[in-house]
């Protein structure tokens, strides 16, 4: 009998640990399902807003927050908070040529925020294009252009290797006569740089970079004083280079 009413016991008091076990678990669910249904019910109250503010972030010197709004705001007005097309509005942002990249997020309860990155222009490219730091091309207005900026030409698909090739050959000549303002390959593969004076440095087909160590010294040590008067130096020679003269500015009779 005592053996019998200890396992009763014993019994009835697991049932009572899995009552209570379950009575915790049931209260438990309730407040995770009120929680959700208040959250649920903060959704419906707020999303039903229009949008009502609109935050640009970044740091922008070519564009001005106006630009952006411009295009944003026809996507946003009339449109409901939770209805807006964020897709759109992000799309709408790097359409702007001057923008890099960019994030569009929700900000509670009516905020539609915009970060964005501006490109950095390192180079002209071909006609009326611009290189950024990340070597990609894009196409501002004309005004827009930078004037001080090396210039940059080739052919589809060479604008990278166009770029590193000038950073390569720029370092080493910048504190010569020969420091450069522009790099040009052209669709055959012939490399033709510009110094700041002027003067055409013909590479050829060759790696451009074997022509430094002419420049900086048999070319240099050879020209001298003369370098004013000269209109390209030829490098596409496996040894040596030749020299074309500027002709010497014709003077009129009488004069």
């Amino acid at each position: 009998m005592t053996a019998a009413a200890m396992t009763m016991n014993a019994f009835e008091d697991d049932e009572g640990m899995q009552d209570s076990r379950l009575g915790r678990f049931s209260l438990g669910l309730a407040a995770v399902l009120t929680i959700v249904a208040s959250g649920w019910a903060i959704f419906q109250i707020t999303g039903e807003r229009s949008v009502s503010q609109l935050q640009i972030e970044g740091r922008m010197q070519r564009l001005s927050v106006g630009d952006v709004e411009q295009v944003v705001r026809p996507l946003l007005g009339g449109t409901q908070f939770a209805d807006v097309d964020l897709g759109a509005v992000h799309d709408a942002v790097v359409a702007l040529s001057w923008v890099a990249r960019a994030s569009v997020e929700r900000s509670w309860p009516s905020t539609v925020r915009i970060r964005l990155w501006e490109r950095q222009p390192v180079a002209h490219w071909n006609q009326d294009q611009l290189l950024d730091e990340r070597g990609e091309i894009f196409a501002p207005e004309q005004r827009e252009l930078p004037p001080d900026l090396p210039r940059l030409s080739g052919p589809e698909g060479a604008a990278q290797t166009v770029e590193q090739t000038f950073a390569r050959l720029e370092a080493p000549l910048a504190s010569t006569p020969f420091a450069l303002a522009g790099l040009a390959q052209d669709p055959r593969g012939d490399w033709t740089a510009t110094t700041v004076d002027g003067i055409e440095l013909r590479f050829g087909r060759r790696d451009p970079g074997e022509g430094v160590a002419v420049l900086k010294g048999p070319a240099l040590r050879a020209l001298g004083e003369r370098l004013g008067q000269v209109r390209y130096i030829d490098l596409r020679y496996t040894n040596g280079f030749s020299v074309g003269w500027r002709e010497p500015p014709t003077t009129r009779k009488g004069s």
